[in-house]
């Protein structure tokens, strides 16, 4: 068999034959080509940050800034005769004091409720100050601690799965095409094209700061290359093991297993030149490889951390539970991995997987956590409310022309044109481009480090509130989960819209059919985030700021006492310190018959 033809997409149907013995001679001459391609790629990546290493200037360590919180809010308008499930928004408390290193002021929150007016900047003075009052308490954001003992521990299955999550919303792009392009890149003499348009005696330290730039470059492509080949290397090692399970049952009718076995542990030997107790321990790792892959799916060794293999070599938590909670995230990990890396799948084709995507289009245009453990369009959960419900997904507000013109309410005035770019939380500059942003304040959220996607996934709750937002990874107090995005516009009634207030208008923002991830926020009387106002680059944003979010959690705001007051609707939030009981007894309970 030419495994040259897997590039060309021949098909699993015509190639694979789990019992053809010249497979699994293939499969051991593709794994000692991976480990020699491994070990070049590594001291590659090395010299290449050991280069590195040699422009980088010393620096002293930046000092943690204090966001501040400023006591004003804007509001959050809600009509009760249009209150549904797919129409709610959260509403805070307490502002955050996030980095808690030297006096802080007020952050402004944001996101108090109110029932629908057309008057708006008059019903929210009225209606805010006599409902709701902030505590005196910030929130400062935890410090991780430091274990103990640094040595190695195994992993956990906790620790396995946050590494999924990592690197399928991390910086990192799998594709096939990255690892071939890395090799055409280098030149005969050795040195990459990246470093070829420089001359000599800028490589020796005239240019320092080109040199960082592109060496900072060279080492992201050829660390991104380095981990698809650890992909490629796990996914081959797990179809080893298969194929050698088919080897064996097929000698097997023939002979005893345990011959049989002992025939197949013989030929491995044979073609990976290693002793029969090298060939043992490889085993048992690849071994776990396989059941993992059994369980999660290729994406939950593709995406597996640098944990994998410790989790597989010392089989902590390797049991039926374990392997339960793999395939209830499984169509999760895939949801994410098919709409963020839609290549991913290309890496699969060495073995002869299929390539096709199972879900296309925006991460949330998706469900998950069905009872039939599949993700279901977002779309028809809305049907029974709004038979022609659809959603577009905004990464940037837009500006209602139509009410506003060519104005942005949402401009923040300043006393001196030299403040315009000055952050108003820490007083530092801020800028898109890094090299001249100094404001820390959501770096998640704004500067050129930003995420392109953050890890919340829309879920389907079941305690019948219809949709939610669950958090995929752990946010620590004071991060940002993401800024309320929609239209900006004004004059709307009957509708959930979330009320923003600056000198010079009041405006509202409408997720109605368009938005982000933070329309599918549901309501708690004990929530875990709240929003706050923050101005970047001149204009007012409204953020949601965890007050410590546990992967795996439904995201939360309170929806303030305003919402509820009028509201012929439930409570679900289950908590025992709910507001809302008793009201929520006196709507179910009939009233008794004279």
């Amino acid at each position: 068999m030419d495994m040259r033809a897997l590039g060309a997409g021949t098909s699993a149907a015509n190639v694979f034959d789990p019992c053809d013995n010249r497979l699994l001679a293939d499969l051991n001459f593709v794994l000692r080509q991976e480990s020699n391609t491994l070990t070049i790629v590594r001291d590659r990546r090395s010299h290449a940050l050991a280069s590195a290493a040699l422009v980088v200037l010393a620096a002293p360590a930046p000092v943690p800034r204090t966001r501040a919180a400023e006591a004003n809010v804007s509001a959050y308008e809600v009509n009760s005769d249009d209150a549904t499930p797919a129409s709610r928004h959260a509403v805070p408390i307490d502002p955050i004091d996030v980095w808690g290193t030297r006096p802080t002021k007020r952050r402004k929150t944001a996101g108090w409720i109110q029932p629908g007016s057309t008057s708006q900047s008059t019903a929210t003075s009225d209606v805010i100050s006599s409902q709701v009052e902030s505590q005196a308490t910030c929130v400062s954001q935890r410090q991780k601690r430091v274990s103990d003992n640094p040595s190695v521990q195994p992993s956990t299955l906790d620790k396995l799965v946050s590494g999924v999550w990592a690197s399928i919303y991390g910086g990192i792009k799998l594709d096939p095409v990255e690892v071939i392009g890395q090799w055409q890149a280098i030149e005969s003499s050795g040195r990459p094209k990246l470093l070829m348009d420089t001359a000599s005696e800028d490589f020796q330290g005239a240019n320092v700061a080109g040199m960082f730039e592109r060496m900072s470059l060279l080492t992201r492509r050829i660390s991104q290359t380095s981990r698809t080949c650890r992909s490629l290397e796990v996914i081959v090692q797990a179809y080893w093991m298969r194929c050698f399970d088919d080897h064996v049952a097929e000698l097997a009718l023939a002979t005893t297993r345990e011959k049989a076995k002992k025939r197949a542990m013989s030929q491995a030997c044979a073609d990976f030149k290693w002793s029969d107790k090298e060939l043992r321990n490889k085993m048992s790792v690849w071994r776990g490889y396989y059941d993992i892959q059994q369980s999660g799916g290729w994406v939950a060794l593709v995406f597996a951390g640098m944990g994998l293999y410790r989790f597989c070599k010392y089989r902590v938590s390797f049991n039926d539970e374990a392997f339960q909670t793999l395939r209830a995230l499984r169509h999760r990990w895939e949801v994410a991995a098919d709409t963020i890396h839609p290549h991913w799948r290309q890496l699969l084709r060495i073995i002869g997987g299929s390539i096709e995507r199972r879900y296309t289009g925006h991460p949330h245009d998706w469900v998950v956590g069905s009872p039939s453990d599949e993700a279901i369009p977002l779309a028809p959960t809305y049907y029974q409310w709004d038979p022609d419900f659809s959603y577009t997904h905004l990464f940037e507000s837009i500006v209602d022309e139509d009410v506003w013109c060519d104005f942005d309410p949402r401009t923040v005035t300043t006393k001196e044109a030299q403040d315009a770019l000055k952050c108003q939380s820490c007083g530092e500059h801020q800028s898109d481009e890094s090299a001249h942003n100094n404001c820390l304040c959501f770096p998640n959220l704004y500067s050129s480090a930003k995420a392109a996607f953050l890890p919340v996934q829309v879920f389907r709750t079941p305690t019948g509130k219809n949709n939610g937002l669950i958090a995929c990874m752990s946010f620590e107090p004071g991060i940002a989960i993401g800024e309320f995005i929609g239209e900006v516009t004004a004059g709307l009634v009957n509708v959930d819209v979330m009320i923003g207030q600056t000198e010079k208008a009041t405006y509202q923002i409408s997720q109605r059919r368009q938005g982000n991830h933070l329309r599918f926020v549901n309501h708690s009387c004990q929530p875990n985030s709240q929003y706050e106002r923050f101005v970047w680059l001149g204009k007012q944003r409204i953020v949601l700021v965890s007050r410590g979010v546990e992967a795996g959690n439904e995201i939360t705001v309170d929806y303030s006492d305003t919402y509820w007051r009028h509201l012929d609707k439930v409570c679900l939030c289950g908590k025992p310190t709910c507001r809302y009981k008793e009201r929520d007894r006196d709507l179910l309970t009939p009233p008794e018959s004279e």
